[in-house]
């Protein structure tokens, strides 16, 4: 650890006026410094008759402590913005704003938030506890100058947001925008924020556990309930793979349509009744396999459907689409 330049100092003056290691501990003791810190500082020093007090060696630790506090505040960060990001999704399924369409392709979006969730809160929980057990080990380490200065950091962030979720929450109010989906997102805002001034601003006295904090419990149990409602409204390996089919059904669906209807191969005055649009395709290599699963349907003498079964509609960007049922169509006219 770090010793303090005014705590050396102390100890070589005290040693060098013939005070005794015993008494300079009890002085400093008196003074609130911790045993960890006497004891490192002591042992910074030999004494020796006549040569008074020489400075031993002493290596930091500084790049140490700045790379672990540096990761514990990052991985922390990460588990707060995934939350409040799958939190936020279940406020705007379960609570819609009138007129209001569902859009499932904003749901699939959020996976990113729940891989994150999955791979950082055991990392955030690990980390924690690591330093909970270093910090019950040497009470010191909690007053580390990194430390503090991340903390003071972390603080301020959340500060200034429940001041700007409050300031944010009258405006609203005064201009008649009051609804209880924006009232559920606010105090979302504000517990996330709580959460994370509890969690800098606690002294770490709290008895060793598994999960030592109650801020740290919060977080973790609110981490845990927004990756299930998630898991349960956009599902898991088994639902993307039928999702990334169809994006490739539907990105085949619209090559197709637009090579199809700019096709020199066929009359575009008097389309013809039946047709493969494979033979109009103009980079068949960029095609996947489903291509071959695309009809055509001849609407008009100039305009044609070209439609293709799919998994999850859903799922489907309802873009330029026709959907009925599982069956997505692009209508398209040669005109």
């Amino acid at each position: 650890m770090q010793i303090p330049s005014e705590l050396s100092r102390y100890i070589r003056d005290a040693l060098q006026s013939g005070q005794s290691q015993e008494d300079i501990a009890k002085s400093l003791r008196a003074a609130n410094w911790t045993d960890t810190e006497i004891d490192a500082a002591l042992a910074g020093w030999l004494h020796q008759d006549g040569a008074g007090a020489v400075p031993r060696p002493m290596r930091s630790t500084a790049a140490r402590d700045a790379l672990f506090y540096s990761l514990l505040f990052v991985v922390f960060g990460m588990v707060v913005g995934s939350t409040l990001t799958l939190l936020f999704a279940q406020i705007n399924i379960w609570l819609p704003e009138p007129g209001e369409s569902a859009a499932y392709g904003r749901l699939s979006g959020l996976r990113w938030s729940m891989a994150a969730l999955i791979v950082f809160v055991p990392v955030f929980w690990a980390l924690d506890r690591k330093d909970r057990q270093a910090s019950t080990a040497d009470p010191a380490r909690k007053h580390g100058t990194v430390r503090r200065w991340l903390s003071a950091l972390a603080m301020l962030v959340a500060t200034i947001t429940l001041l700007g979720d409050a300031l944010y929450l009258i405006y609203s109010w005064l201009d008649g925008q009051i609804t209880l989906r924006f009232l559920i997102k606010s105090a979302t805002v504000a517990l996330i924020a709580a959460v994370v001034l509890a969690y800098f601003g606690e002294t770490r006295k709290i008895p060793n556990m598994a999960i030592p904090l109650p801020a740290g419990w919060i977080l973790i149990g609110l981490a845990i309930l927004s990756l299930v409602l998630t898991f349960w409204q956009v599902g898991g390996p088994a639902q993307g793979q039928i999702e990334q089919r169809d994006q490739w059904r539907i990105s085949d669906l619209r090559t197709l349509a637009n090579d199809v209807a700019q096709c020199t191969g066929i009359d575009r005055a008097a389309l013809p009744a039946t047709f493969d649009p494979m033979t109009c395709a103009r980079n068949p290599a960029r095609l996947t396999g489903f291509a071959s699963d695309i009809t055509y349907v001849r609407t008009s003498a100039s305009a044609f459907s070209l439609c293709v079964q799919v998994e999850y509609p859903a799922a489907v960007d309802g873009y330029d689409l026709r959907l009925d049922g599982n069956t997505a169509c692009i209508d398209r006219s040669t005109d």
